[in-house]
């Protein structure tokens, strides 16, 4: 793991963030050289040719290249004429970086599209499920650690302990996954759904606490967790009718489409700002399992 102070995340959400600002909005000159002051030799320093990046990221790399040309970026200096000229070149782009974020929107809503597809079978079937709805995430001390790689690869291992259904993921029946990059602070985290027989388990603020220690052990300590399973929180979404997580009856019409629309919050193409700018090659940022067919009871376990 790199133990680098520069927070990868949290830097390359602040250049799509300045991109961004530079192309959709009025331009502050002075904020934006500041800005290319203060985060183009941390982010040069970082850049690793081995991951893929978001339109708006290679488009920052290309404009400030055509600017700088051999100059080691620790010699550059953003005065006003190569500010004036990163505003111009930068520009140039607004229509690829478009062109991205409306693929990203239509495949979020094709995600949307069979996911609601996916946890309505489960609904279907079975006459009662458990719905449980946690955040992993890292702690604001050690995210500076934790890199795109390492994201991964303990995304990787909680997918595997979620396949084989044992501990605390014993009679799972359904799951589904979002990974996303937080607008403010590039915080890598994931939206993780869990969906129980609700004739084997019953204790679904047990449970999410469970799944969170989990997480805190698979990344060594790193990770942290938010459960939406507190008691008081839960009955605040009831007295409004919109609980969708716990125990969810399928003869409760209410239950049903509130669950659904607590899932469905996992693909929001309305949620453009918050998608991964970093990634591995082949690297997914989301999944569900698999429904297999109306007639589930008997055959192998369902695998993501």
């Amino acid at each position: 793991m790199s133990h680098s102070l520069i927070n990868q995340s949290h830097l390359i959400a602040n250049i799509d963030r300045l991109v961004r600002d530079t192309i959709f909005s009025p331009v502050n000159f002075d904020d934006i050289k500041n800005r290319l002051n203060a985060l183009y030799f941390p982010f040069m320093e970082t850049l690793n040719p081995d991951l893929f990046y978001s339109q708006t990221i290679d488009s920052f790399v290309y404009s400030t290249d055509a600017i700088v040309g051999d100059l080691y970026p620790s010699d550059v200096i953003w005065d006003h004429g190569k500010t004036q000229q990163f505003v111009n070149n930068i520009a140039c782009y607004k229509q690829d970086i478009e062109t991205e974020d409306n693929a990203w929107r239509y495949q979020e809503s094709q995600n949307r599209q069979n996911f609601e597809s996916y946890v309505r079978s489960l609904l279907s079937h079975y006459s009662r499920l458990l719905f449980v709805r946690i955040d992993l995430k890292y702690s604001q001390e050690s995210s500076h650690t934790v890199t795109i790689e390492d994201f991964n690869h303990h995304m990787s291992k909680l997918r595997e302990l979620i396949g084989n259904k044992k501990t605390c993921f014993e009679h799972l029946q359904g799951n589904a996954w979002a990974l996303e990059q937080g607008y403010e602070n590039g915080g890598l985290h994931c939206h993780l759904l869990l969906i129980y027989d609700g004739s084997e388990r019953q204790s679904d603020w047990h449970i999410a606490k469970e799944v969170g220690e989990k997480w805190k052990e698979i990344t060594a300590g790193l990770g942290k967790y938010y459960s939406y399973h507190d008691p008081e929180r839960k009955q605040r979404y009831e007295r409004y009718g919109k609980l969708g997580i716990g125990m969810i009856h399928r003869d409760n019409s209410q239950q049903v489409e509130n669950a659904i629309c607590t899932a469905l919050y996992l693909t929001k193409p309305d949620k453009v700002g918050q998608h991964l700018k970093v990634w591995l090659p082949s690297m997914r940022t989301f999944g569900h399992g698999i429904y297999r067919t109306a007639k589930r009871r008997g055959l192998p376990p369902i695998t993501n």
